[in-house]
């Protein structure tokens, strides 16, 4: 109790605390663990390794070089992102490792928690708790120097800037998430539900996505551009053409040995993420935001080559769903300790080696709660009301004091 009150009166400087402990940690650790070991034995991989993929595709940009060849001698993997991505990267690629490495880690730790602050509707009891216990998912986030810190301020940004009203600042925050990863151009859904700003958003976003495209033409040719985004499209053609890793497809194929073909899987997966537009509730157009949390949680679950590190984007987005509730139903509370005990410390050391391995790869229990959850968004949008589905006694419920503090608990 007396740990609680502590949180809650100092969470002003606490919580930003922890979030720079997560940063300064995570910065060191990779830094000052450069080199890899696989089995023992030395593989010249830094630990940092995405880093010096983005770092030197800026520089590949510049040289005029294939940005999405094998560069074996500098770095383990390909780079998959746009060559709008690779120009941006130069704010850090022309920096010492250390430097660069510290201010990017700092955007992708810094962005999310400006994203939590700016959207609208969140409960102030329960914003600071759930932002705590995205820590885990953040670290690992972080531990991999990727960029899904940085999608998920922004789509956070641009669902807040949606709210506003500002058309503009969110098209233009959606765009960008669309040239980094190209999975999100998918909130441009979320206009469907606002008529008054699409005709706008639909000729912001021509715009906007032009001059992102053109923006490399600084540093390059039209030519070589145009060549570099062929080249970018066949690699997102061929990029895992068949292999699956943390998605409803794997989980699909884990629990009912389903091997469906992922276009079918993505293609069912689209038809009921679109169903909400057609119920139109009182519901969704009271929470119309809540569409595009629902969609940040679609876009990682339904794509199959999510890692681990991605699921920061839908671990942020039920975190703000469940501080957007007054009330919160046992439903929700339970599949919340599964979100928090498999999708977010599930890769972590706190289980032994095997156990992380059975839990996230062969059953597919990162990506299960977070299903659960988007079929959530789904049903309450559609107005299904978890009421009717009360039967048991869960007076077991109030001794849990950790998030019904900040809730009352629907049983």
């Amino acid at each position: 109790m007396k740990i609680k009150n502590f949180f809650f009166r100092n969470q002003h400087w606490l919580l930003p605390l922890l979030f720079l402990l997560v940063l300064v940690y995570a910065t060191l650790r990779n830094y000052f663990l450069p080199v890899s070991y696989m089995d023992g034995v030395q593989c010249g991989v830094t630990q940092y390794n995405n880093y010096i993929i983005f770092k030197n595709s800026f520089f590949h940009l510049l040289d005029h070089l294939n940005l999405y060849s094998s560069y074996s001698k500098e770095q383990y993997d390909l780079f998959k992102y746009t060559p709008s991505f690779a120009l941006f990267f130069g704010l850090f690629a022309l920096l010492p490792n250390a430097l660069g490495l510290f201010l990017w880690n700092l955007l992708n730790v810094g962005l999310p928690i400006l994203g939590f602050s700016q959207l609208l509707g969140l409960n102030n009891k329960t914003k600071p708790v759930l932002l705590l216990l995205l820590i885990p998912e953040m670290l690992t986030s972080v531990l991999n120097s990727q960029s899904n810190g940085l999608l998920l301020g922004l789509m956070l940004l641009s669902l807040a800037a949606i709210q506003r009203e500002n058309t503009l600042k969110a098209v233009v925050f959606i765009c960008i998430t669309g040239f980094i990863k190209i999975f999100g151009i998918a909130l441009f859904a979320v206009f469907l539900l606002y008529p008054n700003q699409l005709k706008k958003a639909i000729l912001q976003a021509f715009v906007v996505m032009l001059i992102l495209f053109g923006l490399p033409l600084i540093v390059t040719s039209f030519d070589t551009l145009r060549q570099q985004y062929l080249n970018y499209f066949d690699l997102l053609k061929n990029d895992g053409n068949t292999f699956v890793k943390y998605s409803v497809m794997a989980w699909l194929n884990s629990w009912f040995h389903l091997n469906i073909s992922k276009n079918i899987v993505l293609a069912i997966g689209l038809a009921i993420q679109l169903l909400p537009l057609f119920f139109q509730s009182d519901y969704l157009r009271k929470n119309r935001i809540i569409y595009g949390l629902s969609w940040m949680i679609w876009v990682v679950i339904f794509n199959h080559m999510a890692e681990s590190a991605t699921f920061i984007i839908a671990v942020g987005a039920i975190m703000a769903f469940l501080s957007m509730r007054d009330k919160i139903s046992i439903y929700h509370l339970l599949a919340f300790l599964l979100l928090f005990l498999l999708t977010e410390l599930g890769p972590s050391d706190i289980y032994p080696r095997y156990m992380r391995i059975w839990i996230v790869e062969e059953a597919q229990l990162k990506v299960f709660p977070c299903v659960v959850f988007w079929i959530f968004t789904l049903l309450e949008m559609m107005n299904v009301d978890f009421k009717k589905f009360k039967r048991l006694n869960y007076s077991w419920l109030n001794k849990i004091n950790l998030l019904t503090t900040c809730w009352k608990v629907e049983i």
